[in-house]
């Protein structure tokens, strides 16, 4: 009897070949060959294999059921579940209209979920699970209950959005779940950061010692050439400058550290009596409202005008990387370096503030100082923000010292 031949009829979408084809056996273990046409009109080739001709069908038409499932996608649940974020997730972050920021936070955070963290080691991420397993809700509940133990809750329900945006919305887009498991349940993930009423602020004598210091300091004094690694002692120089010049940019403008690493020379402008002026664009601030801000010290401007001499480009970031002024500063890195001159600025003035506080303290400090001279609707617009939160956030309560001057004046009249 002649052997049959499988059909040779073209699949139609949702069709597979598993009845059409013989299985085989190779090495003790039978393998079927098989076809599957997509809804979209991809036809997918696939091999299965089992103990019997009975298990390898059984397994093919299981994986037809799964790939049919997922419509669209050529994933299965059975399939990794870190393969799929890497290969799905991450593009969607990187391709969102999300600022430079906000980009590098989400990656950040995606990385954590996934286990590849540099400096924790996270026994419960979705790493070494399937789609099918990963998404139960106690998978995704410890992920990112350890996530807000190993760097805090702000951080876990950060990465919980996530979860959420970037990682179940494309499994459902490509029909491997139903719906999000966490969507609406209540996690234990430790309180979110709560506002900072009233943000403190330096007293004018301290602001200006603070100034003197920065202006005074040589950025090469004291540093010492590395024995090891790529970086060479002018790197090191160019980092301390790069955060000593920031300091002294934000400490005489009020610009969030985001805006401050992001502005350009072609935003600098000079006016004709030699003031200098910064534009923030909206494509950089925070609030998306563009504004232009003064820098309030003319030797802060004459500073940062000495930076512009060995620029070679108007797009060229004033504050830029220390090893290429061209590139952004990494975020983590500009964070580490200014903390760190905080801490030295602390010890060397005696300034317990700056022991805690960071870049916003800047613009609490002008915002204070400024309280008395200047309209609320203008020092709103210098910062761009609203007045409820300069009254939140940037204005010290706890200087009682013009209450007091205007009691002595009324005790006078």
């Amino acid at each position: 009897m002649s052997k049959m031949r499988a059909a040779t009829t073209r699949l139609e979408p949702g069709q597979h070949s598993i009845d059409r084809v013989q299985p085989r056996m190779k090495d003790s273990v039978w393998l079927l060959d098989w076809s599957l046409r997509l809804p979209d009109g991809r036809l997918v080739t696939k091999r299965t294999q089992g103990s019997s001709k009975g298990e390898v069908r059984r397994r093919a038409r299981q994986t037809s059921n799964e790939l049919l499932s997922s419509a669209s996608s050529t994933w299965k649940t059975t399939d990794s579940l870190v393969d799929y974020i890497a290969a799905v997730s991450k593009p969607a972050i990187d391709n969102a209209r999300l600022r430079e920021s906000s980009q590098k936070r989400y990656s950040l955070v995606l990385k954590q979920l996934v286990g590849d963290c540099q400096t924790h080691r996270h026994r419960d991420s979705l790493r070494g699970h399937s789609i099918a397993s990963g998404t139960s809700f106690r998978v995704m509940e410890n992920a990112l209950r350890e996530i807000a133990e190993l760097h805090g809750p702000e951080t876990a329900h950060q990465a919980r959005s996530v979860l959420s945006k970037y990682v179940v919305a494309q499994l459902k887009r490509d029909n491997l779940i139903i719906a999000d498991p966490i969507k609406g349940e209540s996690l234990d993930l430790g309180p979110k950061q709560l506002p900072q009423r009233g943000g403190k602020a330096l007293s004018r004598e301290d602001y200006n010692r603070v100034l003197d210091h920065l202006l005074s300091i040589d950025p090469s004094e004291g540093v010492e050439s590395p024995k090891r690694g790529r970086w060479k002692l002018a790197d090191r120089v160019a980092k301390r400058r790069n955060a000593i010049d920031l300091t002294l940019l934000q400490a005489a403008t009020g610009l969030r550290i985001g805006e401050a690493t992001s502005i350009t020379w072609r935003d600098v402008e000079i006016s004709d009596d030699g003031a200098m002026q910064v534009e923030v664009t909206a494509a950089i601030s925070k609030t998306h409202r563009g504004r232009h801000v003064p820098v309030l010290d003319g030797r802060v401007a004459a500073r940062i005008l000495e930076r512009r001499n060995s620029s070679h480009d108007q797009d060229e970031r004033v504050i830029g990387s220390p090893a290429d002024p061209a590139a952004a500063w990494d975020g983590r890195n500009c964070t580490a370096a200014v903390a760190d001159l905080y801490l030295v600025l602390a010890e060397q003035l005696d300034i317990a503030l700056l022991k805690t506080a960071r870049s916003h303290v800047w613009r609490a400090t002008l915002n204070s100082l400024l309280l008395d001279s200047v309209p609320e609707v203008v020092r709103t617009a210098f910062f761009g923000h609203n007045a409820a939160t300069s009254r939140a956030h940037y204005t010290d309560l706890s200087d009682t010292s013009g209450m007091r001057a205007a009691a002595r004046q009324l005790r006078a009249v």
